[in-house]
């Protein structure tokens, strides 16, 4: 009981923190989660060849409650286009099933790498893309875009995370206005981690070495625990974020994720 009380107690710290620090930075939750999991999964005991897959399954578990409530609201103001996003919702599903057939059979090294790589990637891109890239005048169609779409539906499903850090930037580069580009992002989050999620709860199913209280690869202790400090902290993160200056903002969260990314791949090979 003891080791559950701590356990609450830390998790619930750790929704306060990722929380706030998605709302200042203005992302998904999951670039910020998954390093803080990876560092203290280890020293609370959960076993190496699973960490990441519990990390992953866990994170993209808890994109749901967000994603629902940001895909709502942008589908209230009328930016959410339902027509192109069923196109992209077909690649991502594809990705995704792909990715929950994937991880299994991945190993905590590969699955590490892979996130790390993610990271340094979005961060550099972050710090010096500054809206450079353009792949077309208006977003592909029907076979391009589902192709599109299934990369980043893997990708999300790999590194625990909701898929928005790649589709913004993407679609903003077909020169999709970024209304329209930051919907469609929200809702892949809404695809991702709902079906993301339950793959990984079926993929684990009957994995070994797995924590207490876990449901396949998601660990229930932890997604109850975080959800609603996530909740209370995001919005005091906004707000803070209103005061300081967006540039700022911009390289310090670049800096934040080359720095986590290559520490966590110099911890590969230490």
């Amino acid at each position: 009981m003891d080791d559950l009380l701590l356990r609450i107690i830390i998790f619930a710290v750790v929704g306060l923190i990722s929380g706030f620090v998605a709302g200042l930075f203005g992302i998904g939750g999951g670039t910020v989660r998954m390093p803080i999991f990876i560092y203290l999964f280890p020293w609370l005991g959960v076993a190496h060849p699973v960490m990441m897959h519990v990390a992953a399954a866990t994170s993209l578990a808890l994109i749901i409650p967000s994603a629902i409530t940001s895909t709502r609201k942008h589908y209230k103001l009328g930016d959410l286009d339902m027509k192109l996003f069923k196109t992209w919702a077909i690649g991502l599903l594809i990705g995704v099933a792909i990715g929950s057939i994937l991880l299994p059979f991945s190993s905590t090294e590969i699955l590490q790498a892979l996130f790390s790589i993610y990271i340094i990637l979005v961060g550099l891109y972050i710090a010096f893309s500054h809206g450079r890239f353009c792949f077309g005048q208006e977003p592909p169609k029907g076979a391009k875009m589902v192709g599109i779409s299934s990369v980043v539906g893997f990708i999300a499903a790999m590194t625990g995370t909701a898929g928005g850090t790649l589709t913004t930037p993407i679609l903003s580069a077909f020169n999709m206005r970024l209304e329209r580009a930051i919907a469609i992002s929200a809702a892949t989050g809404l695809i991702t981690g709902t079906v993301g999620a339950i793959g990984y709860i079926i993929g684990g199913w009957n994995a070994k070495d797995l924590p207490s209280y876990s449901l396949g690869y998601v660990d229930i202790i932890i997604f109850l625990v975080m959800m609603p400090t996530v909740s209370i902290a995001a919005p005091i993160g906004v707000s803070v974020s209103h005061k300081m200056n967006e540039k700022t903002l911009q390289i310090t969260y670049a800096i934040l994720l080359i720095v986590i990314g290559a520490d966590l791949l110099r911890r590969l090979y230490v």
